[in-house]
């Protein structure tokens, strides 16, 4: 069964992601030595992967025969998307920050809470407080690292203190928790849900704590959002294509895998040009906010066709 709340997938998660905790404890100048080839390799195989099948998800979306207008516009839509959201950081950079960070909550949320079945409204608020804690527990945690990367994105901020950050983010996993415990008492998810979601919270505030921030997060966006949206997409594919694998996933993400890799590159070697003084980290940052607004578009489509 390809769903990450398999528990033949999902322990395993657990305790990788408990494992990394305990490494960010004991031993946090090991990890932080190593983070950037932590974020290499599970980004190349999970991360980007995920996000790399979109035309299949539109293929399996409007159906067989797709017309050659509708590729075209397809891509003439995606182009657009990611220019503009690139086009947004070179001229109005505090925006498409703040379109990433809300963007990137809600597709956070969206891959967490897809399975629950609740009203819109009630999803949409689920959605967005739990990628804000997912989020914050990577950047706000650690607001002496993260600062560092939006100042080079934006320029300066206000000089807002660690601990304030830190408390904001206690404040965010509480509002998780009424939220959950609401749920709960409403009746809307059942006590196997709610234990589930409890779970999830106490094991990833453990790991977002001790390990460093592009650690955290490179942990979280793979092994927690990636591979768990990466086998929702397998499943849906399967319900048009009964023999699709996990195979047939990854040729299909190769080439625009290979394409997003490309576009690093381009940033890369335009760095000069477009973003000065701007690290490969957060030109990551800019790539991965360029690809999400179409894909959440295609993703929240699927959903909604379960």
């Amino acid at each position: 069964m390809f769903d990450i709340r398999n528990n033949n997938i999902y322990v395993p998660i657990v305790f990788i992601t408990l494992a990394f905790g305990l490494m960010g404890w004991f031993w946090p100048d090991f990890l932080q030595k190593n983070q950037y080839v932590l974020l290499s390799v599970l980004v190349l195989l999970i991360g980007l992967p995920h996000g790399a099948t979109d035309f299949l998800l539109f293929r399996r979306l409007r159906g067989p025969g797709l017309s050659k207008q509708q590729i075209i516009r397809f891509f003439l839509f995606y182009l657009s998307a990611v220019l503009g959201v690139l086009g947004c950081w070179i001229f109005f950079p505090p925006i498409a920050l703040l379109l990433f960070i809300l963007i990137s909550c809600y597709h956070f949320g969206q891959s967490n809470w897809q399975y629950a079945q609740l009203p819109r409204w009630i999803t949409f608020i689920l959605n967005l407080a739990w990628g804000a804690f997912a989020l914050g527990g990577a950047l706000l945690w650690h607001w002496d690292e993260s600062s560092v990367i939006i100042r080079q994105l934006v320029g300066n901020i206000p000089p807002w203190s660690d601990a304030t950050m830190a408390a904001v983010q206690w404040l965010i996993l509480l509002v998780n928790m009424v939220l959950l415990f609401g749920l709960w008492v409403a009746q809307l998810i059942h006590k196997q849900q709610l234990l589930r979601e409890m779970t999830n919270f106490v094991v990833l505030s453990f790991m977002l704590w001790f390990t460093p921030m592009l650690v955290g997060f490179t942990l979280y966006f793979t092994l927690w959002h990636s591979l768990g949206s990466l086998l929702d997409q397998i499943t849906f594919f399967r319900r048009r294509w009964p023999s699709f694998s996990l195979l047939h996933y990854y040729r299909q993400a190769a080439p625009y895998t290979l394409l997003s890799v490309s576009g690093l590159a381009a940033l890369m070697l335009g760095q000069s040009y477009l973003f000065s003084n701007v690290s490969i980290v957060s030109l990551f940052f800019i790539l991965i906010s360029c690809i999400t607004l179409p894909h959440i578009l295609l993703v929240e489509e699927s959903y909604s066709q379960g």
